[in-house]
């Protein structure tokens, strides 16, 4: 892999060696062969440091071998770099990292910022020596920590420069902090009753946007299924059939945003949505994510598709801790909108995060064709999943 390299030479380098030049002319008008040896050995000295200063890392590479470590917070990882030296011998040089603060090192090289650690290793490497740097951490913090910098500083033979090698291309080792988990109270009384283990011989979602037909009405029929105009045609008290929505699953839709900022409440709800994946996976639960943080493609926000399982669930926690306070966020009822347009409904929707009456309308749109809603807020030291109420207020804080 390729290094960019910079040589730094002190500047009186170009005046020793005048003044080298210089003794060794005035040695040989005196005749002195102790001032030329001084002179020559200056001379010498002076340009084998030089010629050092210009090979020093050539030949020289690292390993970036592509590793992602997973961890909870109070884990404990290991950052590993191989270097394998093919030039000339790197002499009591510096190794100096820098990785990202979600994962904290141990030991007593480090110097920290408010978003990274950088740790200083000293390093000698002999030609055709390969050497592996270990660095312990712990996991400090839910985020993805990368290696930022990688920089070797090579001092030179006799003191005068150094030469700097910083590598150039992305490290891709990385770690994955997953968020904690926080208790959610109702999680199991509001979704285990409609989204259990075990499979139904029917759909008991309707999808209300258009019946498909009539039939008799019986008592145990709800009076706002009634069918009017099929009811006068044939004299005899019709019921709406509607389409079954077959499908078993969750849909949970965050808005990290409170207006024009992120919200208040991020990690909390970032660690009940967590415990929420763990439920579904437990209980063998489909579900799919739909957060509103800006992405690339053709779903232009974060979204997981619907899964479930192991892998499901690792890939929901890696999209967790992915979230940042620093993430451009799209507009909540413009994710709405691309749900409702182009991504299939599920049984029952999540809402989590601030919503507006723009909002609420677009959960009555979703309520009409059967869909159960529900509202995951945050209480003091838990969240809270409840049925979604709408309120008249423009905006509601949860």
């Amino acid at each position: 892999m390729k290094w960019n390299k910079y040589v730094m030479e002190e500047g009186k380098i170009s005046g020793s060696i005048f003044v080298a030049i210089l003794l060794i002319m005035i040695s040989l008008y005196m005749q002195s062969k102790l001032v030329l040896f001084v002179a020559v050995f200056f001379l010498s000295a002076v340009l084998i440091n030089r010629v050092y200063l210009k090979k020093a890392g050539n030949q020289f590479y690292f390993e970036n071998s592509n590793e992602k470590h997973r961890m909870f917070i109070d884990e404990k990882g290991i950052w590993r770099l191989k270097f394998q030296n093919e030039g000339v011998p790197i002499l009591k040089g510096e190794m100096r990292i820098t990785f990202d603060h979600f994962v904290a090192p141990e030991g007593e090289h480090a110097s920290s910022s408010l978003s990274i650690f950088e740790i200083s290793v000293p390093f000698t490497s002999f030609t055709h020596q390969t050497r592996e740097i270990l660095i312990p951490f712990s996991a400090q913090s839910r985020g993805i920590a990368k290696i930022r910098k990688l920089e070797l500083r090579i001092p030179s033979l006799f003191g005068f420069g150094e030469t700097l090698l910083e590598f150039n291309p992305f490290i891709k080792q990385q770690t994955v902090v997953y968020p904690n988990r926080m208790p959610v109270k109702g999680l199991n009384e509001q979704l285990s009753v409609w989204q259990g283990e075990s499979p139904v011989p029917y759909s008991i979602y309707q999808h209300r946007n258009g019946h498909i037909g009539t039939r008799n009405y019986v008592p145990s029929d709800s009076f706002n299924q009634i069918h009017w105009k099929a009811t006068a045609k044939r004299q005899v008290l019709q019921t709406k059939i509607y389409e079954k929505i077959t499908d078993k699953g969750t849909a949970l839709a965050f808005n990290i945003s409170n207006g024009h900022s992120m919200s208040g409440h991020l990690e909390e709800y970032l660690s009940c949505i967590a415990e929420f994946a763990y439920f579904a996976f437990h209980k063998n639960i489909p579900y799919l994510l739909c957060i509103n943080v800006r992405t690339s493609g053709n779903v232009p926000f974060v979204y997981l598709p619907k899964g479930e399982g192991r892998e499901h669930l690792q890939k929901a926690l890696e999209i967790l801790a992915s979230i940042s306070t620093y993430s451009t966020s799209v507009s909540y009822q413009t994710m709405l909108a691309f749900y409702q347009r182009h991504l299939a409904s599920l049984p029952v929707l999540i809402h989590a995060g601030i919503r507006t009456e723009e909002n609420n309308q677009s959960f009555v749109y979703e309520s009409q064709k059967g869909v159960r809603l529900l509202e995951l807020t945050i209480e003091k030291e838990h969240g809270r999943l409840a049925p979604l109420m709408m309120v008249k207020e423009r905006r509601r804080f949860s």
